[in-house]
């Protein structure tokens, strides 16, 4: 065939490659004409016809995955294509309107022929009555439909396409032709019944008319699936762009229009970092201190009241407010960003990086109104802060502070029964503290004892014991490092490993720096001292090392969550996984996740608003008598029932029990401050202190009767621990036998 022929005609082997079959040809295009080639004849078509003959509707386009598997397999598609241009003619043909069922019928139709399309060898061999059968239950649709069966059938009518286009004459087909689309109305106008029934919160209306509609999902899955795997997610995701800035700081504009001037205090522990942004705080008209520790707040508002200036009190677990205040003492995650100040201190703003808290700081620093903000941290948060102040649009000073008793590390271990006056003994668990102190006191030396589970006051009682020097020496947990200025001398590590809730590991350098900063308070020693009882290295080494920068930011999600109208549980993992800016990361929700889908579990059922409120509420969650008397409390309001105060436990309470107790007592307040319910303060109070007064008796007088031994190596045991044997001599006694 001559060049100028090629141009003019194209072979049969051509058309092919363009997606012609010979039935196709035969029924489309016009006999060929024969023309000599290397002595044969060869069938060829002018371009012309074949292009006219390829706008035809019962022609189709090849996808590039058809013309793979033809050139792979040499598999005709012929009966697939005919039968996906006969229902796109059928389709096209039939009158539609713009209603929900007719829209949700095209979406059916659409992923029909795109199924149909990438069929390559679907219905070969199908037998005359299977297809019957098959294409018999699709055309049913059209007066009955189990919205349970719907994929199966049409994934059925699918595997019956192949059939139907090698049998266009067929009575079947031609039954096909007249019903498929009052067929697939049918199955739409049921299917959105039968949604509209199970999920009646569901907008099918805007679902079915939403762009780019996951025809083929709903193939798959069904109508429902693309409600909740698809649709939601996205709508959520749309509303919460549209409510809640990409960056954090623009979600506080009253902040942004201020001009903000922040003092940036940096310092170690011990540094007088915190002072000196107090001093400012004293002096001005009105101010507010926020702190890490209810205890840190408590002794904010004292030191204001004791200069004559009205502060108020706001933590989780208590309040005091006062009516003619002009200063107000909280913890972070009280701030009114209402609220303005003419000056704010935010303390212990390294917090920012925490998991669960940091959010707190977070929103403090970009939100406060306030044009004077003193921030005291550590030196690692200095980058990461001046970056979040810079981005704001504000202006910056950092003032450094330094030790002005220097810190030593001794040269040899501490025998912890030869401690001197003024020593602070650090252990990381309470069994340990409550052990250690036992000890001392049987030696005729008096500890103050300080952890993370005693309650406030009575953690107060035993500081000012130490302050009054009724007790010579400390016996304390970490909770030493945060904020309590006490004077110590030395400060010795028992331990240079904690369990963290999750694993036993080896302590920080910050957090060796942070505990071992208490040493030698100013005004009253000349230096401080840092030891330990073993592995003195790992503490010299956490000393000398220089702690990382802080990372990134931890921002939470505001109220504004509550607008978007669909579950709180979906809102809030969608709010999770979407996008933030850097350096931010978002809240670890695992907690309100938890508790949320508790109390649905239980039955409660609760507005977006007061299950955010109740998730909000703090208590140790994974504590069970918590645990069940929060739900007692939600029970109790939800019957409209008032709730009341826990009673303290009967007999001789132990040193748990009335522990537990306090903090069932600040459950109470929580619980009722966050949902209205009326209180009885002074009875709170006198609770509280009653409790305090009790626990500081048995640790003055009783610890030993609260603490049980193992009877075979003496170690203390833990204080819920059953048995008479620690766990190391249970577990050799079981190997070797009884003695």
């Amino acid at each position: 065939m001559s060049s100028r022929s090629r141009g003019k005609y194209w072979s049969a082997s051509l058309l092919k490659q363009r997606g012609w079959t010979n039935e196709l040809i035969r029924e489309l295009l016009p006999k060929p004409h024969y023309i000599p080639c290397n002595g044969y004849s060869v069938r060829t078509w002018a371009k012309e016809d074949v292009r006219q003959a390829e706008r035809d509707p019962r022609f189709h386009y090849p996808t590039k995955k058809e013309n793979s598997s033809i050139r792979q397999s040499g598999i005709s598609l012929s009966g697939t294509r005919r039968s996906h241009n006969m229902l796109s003619c059928v389709w096209q043909s039939a009158p539609h309107d713009n209603s929900s069922p007719w829209i949700l019928a095209g979406h059916y139709h659409a992923a029909l022929l795109n199924r149909l399309s990438s069929e390559t060898t679907g219905g070969r061999g199908v037998r005359n009555s299977q297809a019957a059968a098959w294409v018999g239950e699709f055309l049913a649709l059209e007066h009955r439909c189990d919205s349970k069966r719907l994929p199966d059938i049409l994934k059925n009518f699918i595997r019956a396409g192949n059939w139907l286009g090698e049998h266009l004459d067929h009575p079947i087909t031609q039954e096909v032709r007249d019903c498929y689309s009052q067929a697939l109305l049918g199955a739409a106008k049921q299917v959105l019944s039968d949604f509209s029934s199970t999920q009646p919160e569901a907008d099918a209306e805007t679902l079915v008319r939403a762009p780019h509609f996951p025809f083929s999902l709903l193939l798959r899955e069904g109508l429902p699936t693309v409600w909740s795997v698809w649709y939601v997610p996205q709508a959520i995701r749309n509303s919460l762009s549209l409510l809640i800035a990409l960056n954090p700081k623009d979600e506080y504009p009253e902040a942004r229009a201020m001009h903000r001037r922040f003092i940036l205090h940096l310092g170690g522990t011990n540094t007088g970092k915190t002072y000196a942004g107090f001093q400012r705080l004293a002096h001005a008209k009105t101010g507010v201190y926020l702190a890490p520790l209810r205890l840190l707040a408590l002794e904010a508002q004292e030191t204001l009241l004791d200069a004559g200036i009205d502060c108020s009190l706001s933590t989780g677990e208590e309040e005091d407010l006062r009516e003619a205040d002009t200063h107000l003492a909280a913890t972070a995650e009280k701030l009114d960003l209402r609220q303005r100040y003419d000056v704010a201190v935010i303390d212990e703003c390294q917090m920012i990086a925490d998991p669960q808290r940091g959010y707190a700081w977070t929103r403090a620093i970009l939100g406060v109104l306030s044009p004077e903000i003193h921030l005291c941290a550590a030196p690692e948060a200095k980058e990461l802060l001046i970056r979040l102040i810079e981005e704001c649009g504000d202006s910056v000073d950092v003032e450094l502070h330094r030790r002005t008793t220097p810190l030593v590390c001794m040269s040899h271990t501490v025998d912890y029964q030869r401690v001197q006056p003024g020593d602070a003994l650090i252990t990381f668990s309470k069994v340990g503290v409550l052990s250690v102190a036992e000890d001392l006191r049987q030696s005729g030396k008096e500890p103050a004892i300080i952890y993370g589970a005693l309650p406030y006051a009575t953690r107060r009682k035993q500081m000012e014991g130490f302050l009054n020097g009724d007790m010579k020496y400390i016996v304390s947990t970490d909770a030493i490092g945060m904020g309590l200025n006490l004077p110590i001398r030395r400060i010795i590590f028992m331990e240079t490993e904690k369990f963290d809730g999750v694993e036993r590991r080896d302590l920080k350098a910050e957090e060796i720096k942070q505990i071992a900063g208490r040493a030698g308070r100013f005004g009253m020693y000349n230096r401080g001292y840092v030891g330990a009882t073993q592995n003195l290295t790992a503490i010299q080494a956490g000393l000398d090392m220089v702690v990382p920068p802080l990372e990134y930011a931890v921002v939470g999600f505001s109220d504004l969550v509550l607008q978007v109208d669909f579950d709180l549980l979906e809102v809030l993992t969608q709010w999770n996984q979407m996008p933030t800016v850097e350096p931010y990361r978002k809240l670890d929700i695992t907690r309100y996740i938890s508790i949320i889908s508790k109390m649905r579990e239980m039955g409660f059922l609760l507005t977006r608003e007061q299950e955010l409120r109740a998730a909000n509420i703090p208590f140790d969650e994974t504590e069970e008598a918590l645990r069940e008397l929060f739900f007692q409390f939600l029970h109790r309001w939800h019957k409209g029932v008032p709730i009341e105060q826990p009673g303290i436990p009967e007999g001789a309470p132990t040193l748990p029990e009335l522990e537990q107790y306090y903090r069932k007592l600040d459950l109470y307040f929580s619980f009722a401050k966050a949902f209205n319910c009326p209180i009885d303060h002074d009875k709170l109070y006198d609770s509280r202190e009653q409790v305090a007064e009790e626990i500081n008796e048995i640790l003055l007088y009783r610890l030993r009767s609260n603490i049980r031994f193992c009877s075979r190596c003496g170690k203390a045991l833990p204080l819920h621990h059953r048995g008479r044997l620690c766990g190391t001599c249970f577990r050799r006694e079981r190997k070797n036998g009884p003695r």
